[in-house]
């Protein structure tokens, strides 16, 4: 309550989940009378469904009409994915308050990494990094596994842990995939480059559900600042951000048919163009996602 009592310029919300800590952003506003700036990263209630599995229309309508209202006492509305537009002008006109600002990227994954990893095979690496879940499509990752299984010089590379790891693992075993398929865990997130070094190819992959459309995974902007090529299996803003900064190849959500056809071809490039593919990701993410220029650009978001 005492901050209450000091002076501010504006309000800024940061909103991963849930939709309801803007309420108390926007009760501030109130009594101080200052904007409020909303940083949109999840969208609501679409995220009760597919995270949640939440089908009760009550409960969808009671989060929508929150949503709503916070959108309507948000100044602005920064959205971290364009993709988030179409959403939230479905819930009122709010067009004059959308601005587009990203995440960036984590400057430690532009750095070389420090700490030690176990030895990864020889071959081919197709790296994925990051939470083994649902969202991730594992069963189509897996599908890819099996139909390049006989190729031994392709190997899967996952590094990362979460509810998944465990079905992974029995597929590894039902499927005698343990030559191609290796399941490293978790590490600390300093020793990612390292990781990331050693890779020929960083995988990124969303299930084809609305929400993981139009979101833009972490991990993309992760993989680009690292300089690596990008295979992605998904659809929306994610995929589209690949193709613009031309920094690897692209399939569509769930064609694992299509992604093994890929990860052979990507296999079959000369070394000179992987590295093109990566610098080319580098490149834009230095452009669109550094902290120095959000950073800029959220000063001048705030000044406007």
């Amino acid at each position: 309550m005492m901050a209450l009592f000091h002076k501010y310029d504006a309000i800024l919300g940061h909103e991963p989940s849930p939709i309801t800590q803007g309420i108390p952003a926007i009760v501030v506003k109130k009594i101080l009378r200052i904007p409020f700036y909303f940083w949109v990263l999840d969208l609501w209630p679409e995220s009760l469904v597919s995270a949640g599995g939440v089908k009760n229309k009550f409960v969808l309508n009671f989060f929508t009409q929150i949503t709503k209202f916070i959108y309507s006492n948000s100044d602005r509305i920064l959205i971290s994915s364009r993709g988030f537009r179409s959403s939230i002008l479905e819930k009122g006109d709010y067009a004059a308050k959308l601005v587009y600002f990203p995440n960036w990227a984590e400057s430690v994954f532009s750095k070389s990494g420090e700490g030690q990893i176990p030895d990864l095979p020889d071959g081919f690496k197709v790296m994925f990094a990051g939470n083994v879940g649902e969202a991730q499509d594992f069963d189509n990752i897996m599908q890819a596994a099996l139909r390049l299984k006989e190729y031994k010089d392709i190997h899967f590379v996952i590094v990362g842990d979460g509810r998944k790891r465990v079905w992974v693992e029995e597929f590894v075993e039902k499927n005698q995939l343990h030559d191609t398929v290796h399941l490293f865990g978790r590490f600390p997130l300093e020793t990612m480059p390292v990781f990331f070094k050693r890779a020929d190819v960083m995988l990124v992959t969303l299930k084809d559900e609305l929400i993981f459309n139009v979101t833009v995974p972490a991990k993309l902007q992760a993989y680009m600042a690292a300089g690596k090529p990008v295979l992605a299996m998904l659809n929306g803003e994610g995929a589209e951000i690949v193709k613009e900064a031309e920094c690897g190849y692209v399939v569509a959500a769930g064609d694992h048919e299509k992604m093994a056809q890929e990860i052979k071809k990507m296999r079959d490039l000369d070394l000179y163009t992987r590295l093109k593919l990566g610098e080319s990701g580098r490149k834009y993410c230095e452009e669109n996602f550094s902290l120095e220029n959000c950073m800029d650009h959220l000063c001048e978001i705030l000044v406007s």
